[in-house]
């Protein structure tokens, strides 16, 4: 599984651990969620011996799909278990009740995990203000010195005529 469902792994781990006890609880919690869906999946393929994949889409959430060949299986073969029925070429898209559920869950864990994540990043933005024309004048010295580096090394192997005075002010003689 790659794409959306990487990248909202990605973002539920935006904050490393150990910063809030709750956020890595709530980060648990959803890994054993998405972890409960797959072992439900494999589950069921078992079940009724058929080839269940775990999919995920950023609109359907997870769900399940199975590629078979189109002559051997329609969809009025599957079990009742399974609702949502979409066929697309040669692969069937469903889900189930205890899968719609189980989505909800994810849903919520990741709405805690985002909040929490929001409210860390907003603390720590707080504090990086107060401290903000600090970091501002750094830049603007090591810019500077930077461009004092850069005419001196411009003068040096040459013959422009130029000469650097560095004194309290910078001034070019030329």
């Amino acid at each position: 599984m790659k794409g959306c469902l990487n990248m909202r792994t990605q973002k539920c781990y935006a904050v490393r651990s150990n910063i809030s006890e709750f956020l890595d609880i709530a980060r648990r919690t959803y890994t054993e969620i998405v972890d409960d869906i797959a072992g439900m999946i494999a589950q069921l393929a078992e079940k009724y011996s058929l080839p269940l994949r775990t999919s995920f889409s950023s609109s359907r959430g997870f769900f399940i799909q199975m590629t078979t060949d189109c002559a051997a299986l329609s969809s009025d073969q599957l079990p009742s278990e399974f609702i949502k029925i979409s066929k697309v070429k040669n692969s069937y898209s469903f889900t189930s009740a205890d899968l719609i559920k189980m989505n909800e869950r994810c849903q919520e864990s990741l709405r805690e995990i985002y909040h929490m994540t929001y409210m860390i990043v907003c603390k720590l933005l707080s504090e990086i203000y107060e401290h903000i024309h600090g970091l501002y004048k750094l830049s603007d010295t090591v810019s500077m010195l930077d461009m004092l580096l850069s005419f001196a090394h411009a003068c040096t192997p040459s013959d422009y005529g130029c000469r650097t005075e560095y004194d309290f002010y910078v001034w070019l003689h030329g």
